[in-house]
């Protein structure tokens, strides 16, 4: 009895450890970040993606080393190819780096903020959102017809909406996103739960492109 004791108090406070990283017990919606005064030419001819920054962020994967370095890698690779092909719905779409752009339509880039993988333990011994997986992000977009220095508009994604909770994890999908894609996968190679997340990004920045087009 004591053993079962001493473990639920560690779950526990592994629980209370990571409840500052955690976003997963409410609904999730896009943020506003400080933006430029000037306005996104409408009807961009090409959208370019520049990789998202791996260096920043806080990194909740359970790995370190050579190991972390490998994940970010694979996960920034593979964010990057969910996001070309939902912007492809809205205009052609291509990689770029920052050191290769031209000088007309829209850059898309941003920075990852947090990256959790989520808790088994800690979802099955609490509960209520508890444990689940977390993928935030910033964005910033250019109109290289304006500016390859200056970003037009940034905002921030998968941030936690107390209004609106409806203790969905943060792997569903916000309320009228679904439109623009596809049902989601389960077929996941970097576990279901970042994967499911990626793909909800990916559509929140798809979503708010939109309402720029």
């Amino acid at each position: 009895m004591t053993r079962i004791a001493a473990l639920f108090a560690s779950v526990a406070g592994m629980a209370l450890a990571t409840s500052l990283f955690l976003t997963g017990c409410g609904s999730i919606h896009t943020a506003p970040l400080p933006s430029s005064t000037a306005h996104l030419t409408p009807n961009p001819p090409h959208i370019y993606i520049a990789p998202f920054n791996t260096e920043t962020g806080k990194w909740l994967v359970g790995r370190d080393g050579g190991d972390l370095l490998w994940f970010k890698r694979d996960f920034q690779t593979n964010f990057t190819h969910v996001l070309r092909d939902r912007l492809t719905k809205l205009a052609p779409t291509e990689e770029r780096w920052v050191d290769d752009l031209p000088d007309h339509g829209w850059l898309v880039t941003g920075e990852f903020i947090t990256v959790y993988q989520g808790s088994r333990a800690l979802r099955t011994a609490i509960g209520g959102g508890t444990g689940e997986t977390t993928l935030q992000t910033n964005v910033y977009v250019y109109d290289l017809d304006q500016s390859k220095t200056q970003y037009i508009l940034a905002f921030r994604t998968g941030v936690p909406d107390a209004k609106g909770d409806t203790g969905a994890g943060s792997g569903s999908a916000p309320a009228g996103l679904s439109a623009l894609g596809d049902p989601i996968s389960t077929g996941m190679g970097l576990g279901s739960g970042l994967k499911l997340d990626t793909t909800r990004t990916c559509r929140e920045i798809t979503a708010i492109l939109a309402q720029h087009m």
